[in-house]
């Protein structure tokens, strides 16, 4: 954990009393802005022990999306404490995007009495530049704190995970989702293809990589598209992507989305990539942080650019895929841990620092929640009620894991019980690599011999040379000897 300039810890226990709300935005369908706001929080906890906020929503969240991170509380503010005299929370905390709806809440909030904290919010909240995200020479993206608190092994075995249960291969380039639609970059879209197809190429050595694309949105159980997708995914297909004698680069070779169910799932997809090809700063600056060579298309004044100046690497930016390809020595040489992280990450502890000692300062200047020195009976059950919401999501949750590993898992028991003409053409498959690498042996062989006989026969012509005139002075000595015998 970062240093902390905060008062005596004990200090920190104005915050027990208080209901702070942490505005989660777009986190439930977002897993990259999930990971943002889960890492931020673990380091106000870290500053603050007492702190335990409540999720805020502009809208009902959809928990089975991709971007919930099993958080203890969340609450959707409604219009119903609008017109009420007290606020439903002492502090809200405006972190990320305002969007849907936050700069509104946090207005109509401020008029029932509540502060309003910023801890690395955007630009969208109109607060200052000193704290917000994204401005050139504010605060560095927060998600570069995801090499700070996920360690390798985790990463490591959560990517298994995804290996098993998606599909995804060993070797691969991970693309943000937008990228290849043309949205990430004036010049992106299909002029990208050819690109991606040579950072394969260069990512798997002998044998191309595989593109593997971001898939937005949730896949659950009940979704209508969910049994479609797994068992398209696992069946002709799977059988098609994974034989010995294809080229997984073939770009008319179904291409693999992957869906990630929880934010950690996208941190592991990152940190096994070969090169990750990025649209947003965020997503450049968890790859950045991971030791993942990457690359974004974006133009000048996106968060992309703001965080390369931060790094001060203009090269990891491209317009389209010609210039993407133009810079690959680069992209493959931002391998391992960035010489800069420590400095950023020092950048954003300061400003983590000043937020946590601001939100305790304004905690200690309001009342207690409820006007009384302990929570009432009525948020215990409040909080009871959000308890059982979040158990209900994780079982959820739990459920489509449970989904995609049994899918997976029948599909593979039937491919190897039933499935012959796969099995045929698996072995097909070997013996065609089987019998080129014993035709090019042969001729490597021939070659060889070849050789080694022309070596023999001038060995043999230089060994008879030097014989002969060696021993042409004995030869005449000898027959000499042999005159004066007679």
């Amino acid at each position: 954990m970062g240093g902390s300039n905060l008062p005596a810890m004990g200090r920190t226990e104005v915050l027990r009393h208080r209901r702070v709300g942490w505005w989660a935005g777009g986190e439930p369908a977002d897993p990259l802005a999930a990971l943002t706001g889960s890492l931020l929080r673990a380091e106000i906890r870290s500053r603050c022990p007492e702190f335990s906020p409540v999720l805020v929503h502009g809208a009902p969240a959809s928990w089975p999306e991709p971007g919930f991170t099993g958080e203890p509380v969340a609450v959707h503010l409604t219009s119903d404490w609008a017109n009420g005299s007290s606020a439903p929370l002492s502090l809200l905390v405006a972190s990320g995007a305002p969007e849907p709806g936050g700069s509104k809440i946090a207005h109509r909030l401020a008029e029932t009495g509540t502060a309003l904290v910023a801890v690395a919010p955007e630009e969208g909240w109109g607060l200052e530049a000193s704290a917000s995200v994204g401005a050139p020479f504010a605060v560095p993206e927060p998600v570069l704190l995801a090499a700070r608190h996920l360690s390798r092994h985790a990463l490591d075995a959560r990517g298994a995970f995804l290996r098993v249960v998606e599909g995804l291969p060993r070797h691969y380039v991970l693309v943000e989702a937008g990228v290849l639609d043309g949205s990430g970059a004036p010049g992106a879209g299909g002029d990208l293809e050819p690109a991606l197809r040579r950072l394969a190429q260069r990512a798997g050595g002998d044998r191309p990589a595989e593109v593997v694309e971001l898939v937005p949105g949730p896949l659950t159980a009940d979704d209508p598209g969910a049994q479609h997708f797994l068992a398209e995914r696992r069946a002709e297909t799977e059988e098609g992507r994974h034989q010995p004698e294809d080229w997984l680069g073939d770009p008319g070779r179904p291409r693999l989305g992957l869906r990630v169910t929880n934010p950690f799932d996208l941190a592991a997809a990152v940190a096994g990539a070969d090169v990750v090809v990025a649209r947003s700063g965020a997503m450049m600056a968890l790859a950045w942080a991971l030791g993942t060579p990457h690359a974004a298309l974006a133009g000048e004044g996106t968060p992309a650019s703001n965080f390369a100046a931060w790094t001060g690497d203009a090269s990891a930016l491209a317009q389209d895929g010609a210039e993407l390809v133009a810079t690959i020595d680069n992209i493959f040489a931002r391998r391992g841990q960035p010489r800069g992280l420590k400095r950023l990450e020092a950048t954003l502890d300061q400003s983590l620092d000043d937020a946590a000692a601001n939100l305790v300062q304004k905690a200690a200047g309001m009342k207690p929640y409820g006007g009384g020195g302990a929570v009432p009976e009525a948020s215990w059950h409040e909080r009871a009620q959000e308890l059982q919401a979040v158990n209900e999501a994780l079982r959820q949750r739990l459920a489509v894991e449970r989904l995609r590993f049994g899918e997976r898992a029948a599909l593979l028991e039937q491919a190897a019980n039933t499935s012959v003409e796969s099995a045929i053409k698996a072995v097909h498959g070997q013996d065609v690599i089987v019998r080129r690498r014993l035709e090019q042996t042969e001729k490597e062989m021939r070659r060889l011999q070849e050789e080694t006989a022309r070596q023999q026969a001038e060995l043999r012509a230089i060994h008879a040379s030097l014989t002969m005139r060696a021993l042409a002075p004995a030869r005449a000595w000898y027959e000499r000897v042999r005159g004066v015998a007679h």
